[in-house]
């Protein structure tokens, strides 16, 4: 069967079967524009020619027959000047069936699983069937909803960083609902939960803030309690706004296992999923798997980017554990290449060359292969560099990513070799959970080491990325090190580098000191 999937909303995108290959083109990618969709907010200015592009790309890159059987939708209808569109009806197809929102995070997450049968947990700031879900999935009969709840944990956890200095201010709340997340998650590391605090935070979790009540909730609730006032003219700073980011993560996890523990132990022993964008919080993630000592799994696109994806899964309902990690486009300008070599100083690709670099001290961006499909770089849009420099953190905040001093950054390790420098068993593909970095391995590893003596584990095999597993081995053997630091390739404020362009762009213009490829290694002028 020839299927499409759609989602339009901010970090809309569109699924495809390439043969036996799923495929994703994230909308922000195909235009360089973070967090960009067709509808909702955050949308393209040209949404049916940017939709009819992709779908013409789709045609001549994939070979895709664009009369298809089916497309799947959801969020694809917008008022857009004099017009209502409704985007799935611009895509030639047999049928179109709508996908509610967390039975489509659900499927995604499952699909890509290597689970028979598993509960699933989604949640984020809202959709069309809710806030927080939990399903019970198996292979023969995809996911079923036994549990709904309507407390917005995604909205509630952002709202903090509207008011606290240490994170950049956005002055549209819409924008921060999709980066302040992150970022408090980060800051958190850095104070300490106030017990006396944590009742009011989890009351207001409770209280299911939104848009249009949340400023008088925070300050009822929360700033009359423990004596604040959350504002955005006067932006909390110092070890009080350090402890308000601490305490809100201890709140949101005390709500978050409140929530779910009662259902989880009805299925003993069934493996976890977690998703919707929520589950990027690695730090919750990682206590679902100690606390419940059960096998689980977060997907790498388990914000809403992948969507479009999930709702495929759930209408093919794939037999066997389905991979996209490098799912995603290849780059766009791939002819602009060699007019760059031409130009600039470069030289063959090796290892060898590629290791000597990293282990001088040397920040270089790698682009390689298909983009991957998430939020996350693995290893095909990364910025690498040696972590055991002490100063790489701030250079990297301050010259090259251009972001927040407090950012950590995230080590990519054998999957044989993590439990030597990390206190951590199995696997943690995806950056989905953090470890304890081994207390004799601190000062070797300092740039990737938060300030909890923690960080964002990712492990890669051979089979997942040869590129990366043999560059780590090659590096260990001329620095002594198996642990190489993996950023996101990007400009500031822009989604991964897609174009060698872009690349060359920040290569000119940041702290980067080369560029590699698959074949090249390219210099600053």
């Amino acid at each position: 069967m020839n299927n499409i999937a759609i989602y339009g909303s901010h970090n809309g995108g569109i699924a495809f079967r390439d043969g036996s290959n799923y495929r994703v083109i994230e909308i922000e990618r195909f235009i360089n524009r973070k967090n960009y969709g067709l509808t909702q907010y955050l949308l393209c200015h040209h949404n049916k020619f940017i939709l009819q592009e992709m779908l013409n790309y789709i045609s001549t890159h994939f070979n895709i027959d664009l009369n298809f059987d089916t497309v799947i939708y959801s969020n694809t209808d917008v008022v857009y000047g004099d017009e209502y569109l409704h985007y799935e009806k611009f895509i030639n197809a047999k049928e179109r069936v709508p996908c509610l929102h967390h039975h489509a995070h659900a499927a995604g997450t499952f699909y890509q699983s290597p689970f028979p049968e598993s509960l699933v947990i989604s949640y984020d700031g809202g959709g069309s069937d809710g806030f927080f879900n939990i399903f019970h999935a198996t292979r023969e009969n995809s996911v079923k909803n036994i549990k709904r709840v309507e407390i917005d944990f995604g909205f509630a956890y952002m709202s903090f960083g509207h008011f606290l200095s240490p994170i950049k201010f956005e002055s549209e709340l819409g924008m921060g609902n999709l980066v302040y997340s992150g970022k408090l998650m980060g800051l958190c590391g850095y104070g300490k939960t106030n017990s006396e605090w944590l009742p009011y935070f989890k009351e207001y979790y409770y209280s299911k803030p939104d848009g249009g009540d949340y400023l008088s909730k925070i300050n009822t609730i929360v700033g009359s309690n423990i004596g604040v006032i959350f504002t955005t003219d006067n932006r909390l700073d110092g070890q009080i706004a350090l402890d308000i980011a601490a305490t809100s993560q201890a709140a949101f996890e005390e709500v978050f296992f409140e929530l779910i523990t009662p259902v989880v132990n009805e299925y003993p022993d069934m493996p976890i999923c977690l998703t919707g964008g929520c589950a990027l919080n690695v730090v919750c993630n990682t206590k679902v798997k100690e606390l419940f000592n059960r096998p689980t799994f977060v997907a790498p696109n388990s914000n809403d980017c992948g969507l479009a994806l999930g709702m495929l899964l759930d209408h093919e309902k794939p037999r066997d554990q389905v991979d996209v990690t490098y799912g995603g486009l290849p780059v766009l300008d791939p002819y602009n290449l060699y007019e760059i070599i031409e130009i600039r100083h470069s030289s063959k690709y090796s290892h060898e060359k590629a290791a000597k670099l990293l282990t001088n001290g040397n920040i270089v961006g790698l682009i390689q292969g298909n983009s991957e499909h998430g939020p996350r770089a693995l290893g095909n849009r990364s910025i690498l560099c040696n972590p055991s420099i002490p100063n790489m953190k701030d250079i990297l905040n301050d010259k090259v990513k251009k972001r927040e001093w407090f950012r950590p950054f995230a080590p990519i390790v054998k999957l044989e070799d993590a439990n030597k420098y990390f206190e951590f068993e199995g696997e943690s593909r995806f950056m989905s959970y953090y470890a304890k970095v081994r207390p004799e391995y601190k000062d070797q590893l300092v740039s990737i080491t938060h300030i909890d003596g923690t960080a964002r584990l990712q492990t890669v095999t051979r089979d997942q990325n040869a590129f990366i597993y043999d560059l780590l081995t090659e590096f260990e053997k001329q620095s002594g090190i198996a642990v190489l630091l993996n950023t996101s390739f990007n400009v500031n404020g822009k989604p991964l580098i897609n174009t060698y362009k872009d690349a060359i762009y920040m290569l000119d213009n940041s702290g980067l000191d080369n560029i590699f490829t698959d074949k090249f290694i390219i210099h600053k002028l």
